[in-house]
């Protein structure tokens, strides 16, 4: 069940909630979910203004119109399921020292815009187009994905936040998406594809061959009709607003060597390729 369809009240209209036990998730206007918590009985861990997250939380709910979320547990089953969900969402506020303001984004969002800030900075080598939003689809799970294709001089960058002195919950946020891009499994070792999850969205970031950002590069033609300026996040990007660049440059696939299990490795193309009948420009802007 997605919490989104559990019983909720406003932050404000906490008195409301039942003398029930249960696990509770506060979450703002934009769906983000701030801090989880489990209580034996819920009215009572909220009603006064004892809990430790409480001044926090109504500083902010004027801007960010907190809601609470509850599910009716039983009581010995709220450590398990306070758990459960923790790892789920990775709260800002869950294992962080109580502060007096909330941050104005949550930690995953703020190095997601750091991360999109730094790959659209010039650079001697690219110094008009160094990353590029090719676009988005909805997954199978309805999850808008948005697909970055970045030069191999960046991956670098993309790494060190996976592992770096990034928080916990930055570092929770990648995972790799494993795929034979609809290849013979028999022919074809799967390709990992690096992503970064919020609540509202999924980036997954690719590397293009170097020819690709060459032709963007030295083609200005190229470039007023292939691409365009969005933002995401309020960062200014470069994104793909006709898709069909995909036919006019040919991309490798696979790589010519044979790995140790016989098979063939594919290239981050395989995958452009493969998500290309379902991919749209992008339409909406991301704030």
């Amino acid at each position: 069940m997605n919490w989104k369809d559990w019983s909720n009240v406003t932050f404000s209209e906490r008195h409301h909630l039942p003398e029930r036990s249960g696990i509770y998730v506060i979450a703002d206007i934009n769906d983000c979910v701030w801090y989880v918590g489990q209580a034996a009985n819920l009215k009572n861990r909220w009603v006064s203004r004892t809990h430790h997250r409480y001044p926090q939380l109504i500083r902010s709910n004027r801007k960010l119109m907190h809601r609470i979320y509850w599910q009716e547990v039983p009581i010995n089953c709220l450590d398990e399921r306070e758990r459960y969900y923790i790892n789920l969402f990775q709260p800002e506020l869950n294992g962080c020292k109580v502060k007096k303001y909330l941050p104005k984004q949550p930690q995953i969002e703020r190095e997601i815009k750091r991360l999109l800030r730094v790959l659209n900075k010039p650079t001697m080598l690219f110094p008009v187009i160094r990353s590029v939003v090719a676009g988005e689809y909805k997954d199978e799970e309805g999850t808008k994905c948005i697909l970055v294709i970045i030069n191999i001089n960046d991956e670098q960058i993309i790494s060190n936040s996976t592992r770096k002195r990034y928080a916990n919950e930055v570092r929770k946020a990648w995972e790799y998406y494993k795929t034979y891009c609809g290849k013979d499994e028999q022919q074809y070792s799967q390709l990992l594809v690096k992503t970064y999850n919020l609540n509202v969205c999924k980036f997954e970031f690719v590397i293009a061959d170097w020819e690709f950002f060459q032709y963007l590069e030295d083609n200005a033609d190229a470039r007023t009709q292939y691409v365009e300026e969005v933002e995401i996040f309020s960062e200014k990007v470069k994104a793909l607003k006709n898709l069909s660049i995909f036919e006019k440059i040919s991309l490798q696939e696979e790589y010519s060597y044979i790995n140790y299990e016989g098979k063939k490795s594919l290239t981050s193309a395989a995958y452009i390729r493969y998500r290309r009948p379902i991919l749209n420009s992008i339409t909406t802007i991301i704030s």
